[in-house]
């Protein structure tokens, strides 16, 4: 990808994905660290905090969207995202099968 665009749809699926996972992980930790049950814990507070994690990391995408070369949303650069195109299948009699000894 020479230009880097914020708007393309591999930077934003790569962006919700960071979300996803970081809204995740700080539930995760918020419900681990708290140390109640299910049933005792305040959910709306968790989710809260676990809402405003995802909403920095797509803030922390979007200002470091357009420093790096690459395809993501990086401020190195480094990360390359896989073509949307799928990988050619081989077919499975073409394939030799070699024998265990």
């Amino acid at each position: 990808m020479s230009v880097q665009s914020i708007f393309s749809r591999a930077f934003l699926i790569a962006t919700v994905e960071r979300a996803i996972r970081s809204f995740a992980a700080s539930l995760a930790s918020l419900l681990t660290a708290a140390g109640t049950g299910v049933l005792d814990t305040n959910w709306g507070e968790k989710f809260s905090v676990a809402g405003m994690a995802a909403v920095v990391t797509i803030l922390f995408a979007i200002g470091g969207g357009t420093f790096g070369k690459g395809d993501g949303p990086s401020f190195v650069g480094e990360e390359k995202l896989a073509p949307s195109t799928p990988a050619p299948v081989t077919d499975a009699a073409a394939v030799p099968v070699t024998a265990s000894v």
